[in-house]
């Protein structure tokens, strides 16, 4: 039996002997992969059969790692696509407090900032009085926006969870 396994392995090693086996060169590249979710305001002028969607961050969810989170606003086609048509509409943006994260318990609150981003990526916050995203329309279909966490050393007896609401509001121009 041992004869056997010891002539099988001397082939073996013959054959790879004569015969290497190629090596391919290889390149690999790297994807993101992410699902972005998002609500849709229908056009308010035809909410039942729109002709786009205001598509709006469907939640802002911040962690101790997780500081800045994309909050970006487009107008898209019912298809997801970027959209091409003739109307224009204005996005507007209400904070239920203020832009602060509020415990419901402990009357403690966190700041945030809403940052909007225009053609040449200068920001500007979103506040109270200054409440405009965007004018959208096929040359504008997107806003790139974000928010951003403030302080947020807390006391242990006020730990928790902290919350806002925020509104955004679209009209046909």
């Amino acid at each position: 039996m041992k004869r056997k396994y010891s002539g099988i392995a001397v082939l073996v090693f013959s054959l790879q002997f004569f015969f290497p086996t190629a090596q391919a060169l290889a390149k690999s590249e790297s994807v993101t992969v992410y699902y972005y979710n998002t609500k849709d305001i229908a056009d308010p002028d035809k909410p039942t059969n729109p002709e786009y969607v205001i598509s709006v961050p469907s939640e802002l969810n911040f962690t101790k790692e997780k500081r800045r989170i994309d909050a970006t606003v487009s107008m898209n086609n019912l298809k997801g696509g970027r959209y091409t048509g003739t109307k224009t509409a204005k996005v507007t943006v209400t904070s239920k407090n203020k832009y602060a994260l509020a415990h419901t318990d402990n009357f403690a609150e966190i700041s945030y900032s809403l940052i909007k981003y225009d053609a040449s990526n200068v920001g500007s916050t979103i506040t109270t009085t200054q409440s405009e995203i965007g004018v959208f329309d096929k040359t504008n279909p997107i806003v790139k926006s974000e928010a951003i966490l403030g302080a947020t050393t807390v006391a242990k007896k006020n730990m928790g969870t902290y919350t806002d609401v925020l509104t955004y509001t679209v009209k046909n121009l």
